[in-house]
C-alpha cells in the first residue's frame, strides 16, 4: 500500500508536487475535497486517491491509518494545518507541508512536545522560502569562528504568483511586521525600513522590504540566533492587484524558467564583523515541488526526528542542492 499521501494534489504547486513525487518513483496517493478531479488526476498519475473533508475527523484518521508521511500541500495553510497535523499526531503519520504563513510554524512549535510523545514529525515548509533560507543561512554559520549575533535574509521574488499563493497571501495580510530581537518575536522597531541587499545577479545592491517571514522562527530554531530579520524583494507581477479570479492556476514552464529566485544572507557576529552568501535557484514554484517530493521520499527511507523540525535540521545545508540549478556563492 502507499505510505505517502499528498493532499491537495489538484492545486497548481500540489500537483507538481505529484508529478515529482512519480518521477521519484514513489508509491503514493492523492487526497483532496473533490472526488471528480482527484479522479481525473489519480488517473493520469495511474495512483489511487481519497476524497476527504477536513471537518470529517473519523474520515482522516481512517485514510492516514496506514499512512506513514502526508505531505500537504493545500492552502490556505490557515484552513488545513491544524486539522492535518492533529490527525497526524492521532495517527502515527509524519506531517509535511508548503506553507509559507506563519501560523503553521507557531502551530507546529505549539505542538513540539505532543509530537515528540507520538513519535510524529511536524515538519512545515519542506520545501520553498523555508528550505532556500534556512539552507543558505547555515552555509554562512558553518564557516562562522565566532558566535553569530544577527541574520539578516532576503528572498528576491520573481514573476507572477499562483492564484492559491494570491489568495493565502492576501488571507495571511497583516498590519505588523515582525522581526526576531533578542529571542522574541516582535513589531519592527521604528523608523527600520528598507534595506539593501546585493543579490550577485548583476543589478548590483537593490531595495528589499521588510517582511513577516515563517523564517523568523525555522532560522531561529535551526540556529539559536536571537535577532533575526526577513526581507523581500519583487519584481514583475510578484504581487498581483487584479481580481484574483482572473489569475491564471500559475505561472508556465516557460515563465517559470525565466524567472528564477535568489537570496543573500548577512551574518553579524558580535564584534560587527559580516559574513554573507547568496543563493541562485529555480523558480520558487519548480524549487517547493521537487524539494517536497525529494523531503518525502527522505522521510520515507528514515530520515525524520520527532517533534517540531526544519528541513535544515533533517536534511542539512546541501539539502537546497538537490535541486538543479541551485549554486550558493559565499565571500
Amino acid at each position: 500500500m502507499p505510505k505517502l499521501m499528498i493532499y491537495g494534489a489538484t492545486g497548481y504547486t500540489g500537483r507538481m508536487a505529484a508529478m515529482n513525487a512519480k518521477k521519484l518513483g514513489l508509491a503514493f496517493t492523492i487526497g483532496g475535497r473533490t472526488e471528480s478531479i482527484l479522479k481525473i488526476l489519480a488517473s493520469s498519475l495511474n495512483v489511487t486517491c481519497c476524497t476527504l473533508s477536513l471537518g470529517d475527523t473519523s474520515a482522516i484518521d481512517t485514510a492516514l491509518d496506514e499512512i506513514t508521511v502526508l505531505l500537504n500541500c493545500a492552502g490556505p495553510f490557515m484552513r488545513t494545518a491544524e486539522p492535518l497535523m492533529r490527525a497526524c499526531l492521532r495517527t502515527g503519520t509524519h506531517y509535511l507541508d508548503i506553507a509559507a504563513e506563519l501560523d503553521s510554524y507557531e502551530l507546529a512549535e505549539t505542538l513540539d512536545d505532543e509530537a515528540k510523545r507520538a513519535n510524529v514529525m511536524l515538519l512545515p515548509g519542506c520545501g520553498g522560502s523555508v528550505a532556500m533560507l534556512g539552507c543558505l543561512s547555515e552555509h554562512v554559520l558553518s564557516a562562522q569562528t565566532r558566535p553569530p549575533a544577527r541574520i539578516d535574509i532576503a528572498l528576491h521574488v520573481a514573476g507572477s504568483m499562483s492564484r492559491g499563493s494570491a489568495r493565502s497571501a492576501l488571507e495571511n495580510l497583516t498590519a505588523s511586521t515582525l522581526v526576531r530581537q533578542e529571542g522574541r518575536l516582535t513589531q519592527l522597531p521604528n523608523g527600520a525600513g528598507v534595506v539593501k541587499f546585493d543579490f550577485d545577479d548583476g543589478n548590483g545592491a537593490v531595495d528589499c522590504f521588510p517582511i513577516t517571514l515563517p523564517d523568523l522562527i525555522t532560522i531561529w530554531r535551526s540556529t539559536g540566533v536571537g535577532n533575526i530579520r526577513t526581507y523581500v524583494c519583487a519584481s514583475g507581477d510578484a504581487f498581483p492587484s487584479q481580481d484574483l479570479g482572473s489569475l491564471p492556476d500559475g505561472p508556465t514552464e516557460e515563465q517559470m524558467e525565466a524567472w528564477p529566485y535568489h537570496a543573500a544572507v548577512v551574518v553579524t557576529d558580535a564584534r560587527g564583523k559580516h559574513s554573507a552568501a547568496v543563493l541562485h535557484t529555480v523558480n520558487g514554484y519548480a524549487f517547493t515541488a521537487m524539494a517536497s517530493a525529494e523531503a518525502a521520499r527522505r522521510v520515507l527511507e528514515g530520515e525524520a526526528s520527532s517533534g517540531f523540525q526544519t528541513p535544515v535540521q533533517v536534511f542539512g545545508k546541501d539539502f537546497v542542492n538537490i535541486i538543479p540549478g541551485s549554486v550558493v556563492r559565499e565571500g
